[in-house]
């Protein structure tokens, strides 16, 4: 059986044909594909019409090269969306969840009504480019529109003709209420948004439609269903990997989603104050977890080293900051400064100067304090996660392109006295294409799914603790100077 998983990202986007046979799974990528936000009038957005030319051209590709791809599902980041008229067309770009719009829309929602309310109903964490908040500067600058879908909904629309809103990306925009299992109509009529510009709900493992006729005969494709996967990204991740009752998950990429799953919510005032969020899974579990900033700050960096070395590659920062003997200069990755491209190194110095620190222009140095403050950061994460959940955690699987940041994973091992598993870098094609094979039939359901993904996965990369007391006490010299910013 073969599933074709699109998986769009910030800065990439990418078709992995997978496929599952005499149990055995292969993963062939055949289009790949740069991406990113741009700026259009003063605005960040995505370029929708460049997203879908890239979309034609990766399925002409692929299916060139694959006669029998029986399904596509398209998973992408959560946050954002597309806005439509009455007769299916996009009325603008949409907007990236970087544009300076969303802190400026929090703000102003927030002078209404207070987070808590919009928390205790959807469980979701505060971040300032949450769906909601972006939806209420559409509604209040009296856009005109019909519904508006998220981007993995849209790019279905596009291919089928037909439109759903998915249920894992939508749990991520804060208007959805865990425990009703639908919209919060409280939460709609805080923003002004009227429930009619939702369209229906789909969960994963179902189909969207078939390729639309006319696309297979411009394209010279032959019919294939598209079916909702986890379209949010972590979604289709997490999907990947089984979790013991010990053992969380730590999704390490441009963003760092530190959780475990649960089959409930939890929600209570000790988890809004201490900001962890409820985003669902597959099966409707719950994925309880944090959004940390992730390697951003490292790849933004990049573009600074660059102009010292244009070689360098990210193996090679994480190479020099691994022959750094002694770090004492730490950030606190989750500062506002750090939140935006560009510029990252001089927003580097500029905290430590707020912080009185010191380190010279070195990229190995750099790097090397961005690596010991991000484990420093899981360690303070993971402590409340622990607290709030009340379980024992022992272990802490990896999943992303971090798990090729050597240097950072056994900081992690050593900072958190944590076994660090690796697992497939893939994840999110693996869970993308899981949802696809559960809706073929392949698998029954997705319990069966992880155990037999499981048994073919082999055995993980483990990280073990080395240094744990001198990372206890470089951790108590990180909390020093990160508190001088509060």
């Amino acid at each position: 059986m073969k599933a074709l998983s699109i998986d769009i990202g910030a800065s990439s986007g990418r078709f992995i044909v997978v496929t599952y046979l005499n149990n055995k799974i292969v993963k062939e990528e055949t289009y790949r594909f740069l991406n990113g936000a741009k700026n259009f009038n003063d605005s960040l957005r995505w370029d929708f019409k460049e997203i879908l030319n890239e979309i034609e051209e990766g399925l002409k590709i692929t299916f060139s090269k694959h006669k029998d791809i029986k399904t596509i599902g398209i998973d992408t980041r959560g946050c954002d969306y597309c806005l439509f008229d009455h007769n299916d067309n996009l009325i603008a770009f949409p907007y990236s969840y970087r544009d300076a719009r969303c802190i400026k829309s929090a703000e102003k929602l927030l002078k209404k009504t207070k987070y808590k309310e919009i928390y205790k109903l959807s469980g979701i964490q505060y971040l300032p480019f949450n769906t909601v908040f972006q939806l209420y500067d559409d509604v209040n600058q009296n856009k005109e529109f019909s519904y508006f879908l998220m981007i993995p909904d849209a790019i279905n629309l596009f291919l089928t003709g037909n439109k759903y809103i998915e249920l894992t990306n939508l749990s991520t925009t804060a208007m959805y209420n865990p425990y009703l299992k639908e919209v919060d109509e409280n939460i709609l009529n805080l923003i002004g948004l009227d429930k009619e510009k939702i369209p229906q709900i789909i969960k994963p493992c179902m189909k969207v439609g078939n390729l639309r006729k006319d696309i297979i005969d411009r394209l010279g494709l032959y019919d294939a269903e598209v079916v909702s996967v986890g379209s949010h990204d972590t979604a289709s991740a997490i999907a990947s990997i089984s979790l013991d009752k010990d053992s969380c998950y730590l999704s390490s990429g441009t963003w760092s989603l530190l959780g475990i799953e649960l089959k409930e919510p939890l929600i209570n005032k000790k988890t809004y104050e201490l900001n962890f969020t409820n985003e669902i899974g597959l099966e409707h579990t719950v994925r309880f977890l944090k959004n940390i900033m992730g390697l951003f700050i490292i790849q933004e960096l990049r573009k600074d080293f660059l102009l010292k070395d244009p070689l360098i590659s990210f193996k090679k920062i994480n190479d020099l900051a691994s022959s750094v003997e002694e770090n004492n200069v730490y950030i606190d990755i989750n500062d506002e400064l750090f939140q935006t491209p560009g510029d990252m190194m001089n927003k580097f110095f500029k905290y430590l100067e707020k912080t009185n620190q010191h380190l010279e222009n070195d990229i190995g140095k750099i790097a090397r304090c961005v690596y010991e403050s991000m484990a420093f950061k899981y360690k303070e994460e993971i402590k409340k996660l622990k607290e709030l959940s009340k379980k024992d955690i022992k272990k802490i699987n990896i999943i992303g392109g971090g798990g090729n940041a050597t240097l950072l994973n056994q900081l992690i091992a050593d900072s958190l006295n944590i076994d660090v598993i690796i697992k497939d870098s893939e994840a999110t094609v693996l869970g993308n294409s899981m949802a696809q094979f559960i809706y073929q039939g392949v698998f029954k359901d997705l319990k069966d799914a992880r155990e037999r993904i499981d048994k073919l996965s082999g055995d993980s990369p483990i990280y073990k603790p080395k240094n744990v007391d001198k990372y206890e006490e470089k951790y108590k010299n990180y909390l020093n100077i990160i508190r001088r910013d509060n």
